[in-house]
């Protein structure tokens, strides 16, 4: 009968009979036992102990968990006492299997259930072992029928009260049965079983001095230790493996600083160790066919760490709930450890009167934010100090001034952007860090909407207090050596607009102050990189998609000071146009790019193409309109491709447009660049001629919003139908690629196909790889 926990009506209906069988046959056989000679009583006491010796020995012979686990106790059915019916034998047996069964599973009804259906079984393969001995079948091939008919039945017993649910997905079916691991269990029992008699009539009797004795006891005692030893051999190998599973989460589980992270780590850990459907963190205690452990990875929130087996499969072992316990155990002190770690770093960092991050906590910030920067966005810092904070806390006391400060820290966290930094870092004084800036005027902008949200009128003990502050900004475009060296500049402009308060210059409204001798800086350092011609380029491919090739390259102008490091692109032309330099940036870009590009066709002659950025109004006939004409006629067998930033094209004029007219002339590629940026028009798509049409990587930052993909599919239909081509920036991993190519796009650029290198690191790549679009 099957275990009593989960055991239903027909489970208990089926297993009845064989229950009853199992008594009757061991009555039986104890009743045939009394009489008998004490010989018989010997090697009765053997098959009896020799089945409960090998009865560990168990192999799988299901894809899933829940079929039944098949021993080879029959094998000690392989050599019968001449003087015994097959039935005594199989009743002598039959105890063996009992008590085996006892001792695995402590449950009586299944331990009984059991042995009535392999000792059915046992009857046929004694007696057509027995006939098919009679009939002169070699030993090999009798053993293999008998032992094949034995586990069939047990199969069709246990298919039979299991309703036949062995399908794959539990429903009815024999796909989770695995003929291979039968026929293998087949196979050992058959062979060990024709070895045991071997052994018992060849070998082992003629190692003694009586060539009539038999040592029939001594070979089932033999094979059934050899047995017992594979086994525990193999639970050996098991526990070792569970054991380094739980070492491995020891190590790992304490790594993962995040809830999450640790979550998933564990559950994980748990699949490794536990064999089971799924494993699960929930708030429900263990059901039937579960087992679990209560976890504790957040304060105040009780969970369980459930394994699971669907119904009808084989129950959990002991030391499948004794490893939960130690995983829960590891997870759960990790857990805490790092919960106290993060109270007391969160006290660390935080001010108690505003719960703003405090100066320790914007230095770090400050660090991360100037070391972690992209290459092409600034930084800056604003430094903010209260006016006459001190005459308040006089007037109108302590209290109205830590009101004061906590209303103006509310109003600095909602004004400042998401991927800003508040904190306050001394009495009256707040630093904001603004991050993801493009200009110096970008961060100013950003900067007066802070003050100006802080300014706004404050109840104050019951009446409206208008704020003033004093603010000094300083902004960086490129990384900083000594990211202090803001704080400091802001910190003087800031008191550069105290001072000039106190002597009346600005009154009483609130104000921001740009640190002037940072930006000056900078300009020195842009005008001499251009003077000195030492501006250099990176290059980024651009591909065909269809052919999955490069095709051409984009020049883009790049800078690094030996003592500020890289200074971000829009701030280095930013920085060029205001000196004036422009022009002279434009020609050092251009002579160096087609300089570049011709050495990229001596590798691969098909990449001809290369592409330069040019303002508009660089097109005439008074800035660089020849230049550019001349530079293009110099190089013949390359194709200059010249791209306008759709933002210029505004200021079109139409003899701006006969420039561009007279650059295609002269064989020099247009492409409209950044089209789809947050302000494109419509109309810039026909102000100017153009080959090329460049789609902004704003238009594809969610593809799965179906308006961008039908803006792209319009666009690739406008250009193919005006014979331009088409070519979306932004292009970062395969799952992007798989959605524009179903749109019909054929021409690509993005960090997928290769980031902007040097002139050095991009032959590098021409000679390893050739114009192959995509690196493994």
């Amino acid at each position: 009968m099957p275990e009593r926990r989960g055991a239903t009506k027909w489970d208990i209906v089926f297993g009845a009979p064989f229950a009853v069988f199992a008594l009757g046959l061991i009555g039986y056989g104890v009743y045939g036992l009394i009489g008998s000679t004490p010989k018989a009583w010997a090697l009765a006491v053997t098959v009896i102990a020799s089945v409960i010796i090998c009865g560990p020995f168990r192999m799988h012979v299901g894809r899933i968990p829940g079929l039944p686990l098949l021993g080879v106790a029959v094998t000690m059915l392989a050599i019968l006492p001449a003087e015994a019916s097959a039935g005594l034998a199989v009743a002598v047996w039959a105890v063996g299997v009992v008590i085996s069964k006892m001792i695995m599973g402590h449950n009586l009804p299944r331990a009984l259930y059991w042995t009535g259906l392999s000792s059915a079984a046992a009857l046929v393969y004694v007696v057509v072992h027995t006939s098919l001995a009679a009939l002169g079948v070699p030993s090999l091939l009798g053993f293999l029928i008998a032992t094949a008919l034995f586990y069939a039945l047990l199969l069709l017993g246990e298919f039979t009260r299991q309703r036949g649910r062995w399908g794959l997905d539990h429903r009815f079916g024999l796909s989770a049965l695995s003929p291979y691991r039968v026929g293998l269990v087949v196979l050992v029992a058959a062979v060990s079983a024709t070895l045991i008699t071997y052994a018992g009539s060849s070998i082992i009797p003629g190692l003694g001095n009586d060539p009539h004795a038999r040592l029939t006891p001594l070979v089932l005692l033999l094979a059934a230790l050899l047995f017992y030893a594979i086994a525990q051999r193999t639970r050996f190998i098991s526990m070792e493996r569970r054991l380094s599973a739980i070492v491995d989460a020891a190590i790992d589980l304490p790594r993962d600083d995040t809830v999450a992270g640790l979550a998933a780590t564990l559950t994980k850990r748990a699949l490794s160790i536990v064999e089971a459907n799924d494993v699960e963190l929930r708030a429900r205690a263990p059901e039937q066919n579960e087992i679990g452990v209560a976890v504790s990875l957040q304060p105040g929130v009780d969970q369980y760490l459930i394994a699971s087996r669907k119904p009808g499969k084989a129950p959990f072992a002991p030391g499948d709930e004794r490893a939960l316990v130690a995983l829960a155990h590891i997870a759960s002190e990790a857990a805490r450890v790092q919960h106290n770690v993060d109270t007391l770093e969160q006290q660390a960092n935080t001010d108690p009167l505003t719960n703003l991050p405090n100066y320790r906590a914007f230095q770090e910030a400050l660090v991360d934010a100037n070391e972690n920067r992209p290459y092409h966005e600034g930084i800056a810092v604003l430094f903010i100090d209260l006016d006459d904070f001190k005459k308040i806390n006089d007037n109108r006391g302590h209290h109205a001034g830590d009101a004061l400060l906590r209303g103006v820290a509310g109003r600095l966290q909602a004004a400042a952007g998401g991927g800003d930094f508040v904190s306050r870092v001394g009495g009256d004084e707040f630093v904001v860090i603004l991050t993801g800036l493009v200009s110096l005027a970008q961060a100013k902008e950003s900067a007066e909407h802070i003050v100006g949200a802080v300014s706004q009128p404050l109840a104050l003990d019951g009446h409206e207090f208008r704020p003033a502050v004093s603010a000094g900004l300083a902004f960086s475009s490129h990384r900083e050596l000594d990211p202090q060296t803001l704080v400091m500049d802001a910190d003087r402009a800031m008191l550069q607009v105290k001072r000039s308060r106190h002597n009346g210059g600005r009154g009483e409204r609130s104000s921001v102050s740009i640190a002037s001798h940072r930006s000056s800086r900078t300009n020195d350092i842009v005008a001499r990189a251009i003077h000195e011609n030492k501006l250099m380029l990176a290059f980024q491919p651009i591909v065909n998609i269809d052919e999955g090739t490069i095709w051409a390259f984009e020049a883009l102008v790049r800078y690094v000071d030996p003592e500020l490091g890289p200074i971000s692109p829009p701030s280095l032309v930013a920085r060029a146009k205001s000196l004036g330099l422009m022009n002279e940036l434009t020609r050092q870009v251009l002579a160096k790019a087609l300089q570049a590009a011709e050495e990229f066709r001596r590798l691969e002659p098909s990449i001809r193409c290369m592409t330069v950025n040019v303002e508009l109004g660089q097109l005439s006939e008074d800035e660089l309109g020849p230049f550019i004409r001349e530079a293009a006629l110099a190089h013949p067998d390359l194709q200059l491709c010249i791209e306008l930033n759709e933002h210029s094209l505004r200021s079109v004029t139409a003899d701006l447009r006969r420039e561009a007219e007279l650059m295609q002339e002269a064989g020099i590629i247009i492409a409209l660049d950044d089209y789809g940026s947050d302000d494109s028009s419509v109309g810039a798509l026909v102000r100017i001629p153009m080959d090329i049409l460049k789609i902004d990587k704003g238009l594809i930052d969610d593809l799965d919003d179906v308006r961008q993909r039908e803006v792209i599919k319009a666009l690739q239909g406008f250009g193919d139908n005006l014979g331009f081509t088409t070519v979306v920036e932004g292009i970062e991993t395969p799952s992007m690629v798989d959605v524009i190519v179903e749109l019909g796009v054929r021409s690509a650029q993005g960090y997928y196909y290769g980031r902007p290198i040097s002139f050095a690191r991009t032959m590098d790549r021409l000679r390893r790889t050739g114009t192959r679009a995509v690196l493994a």
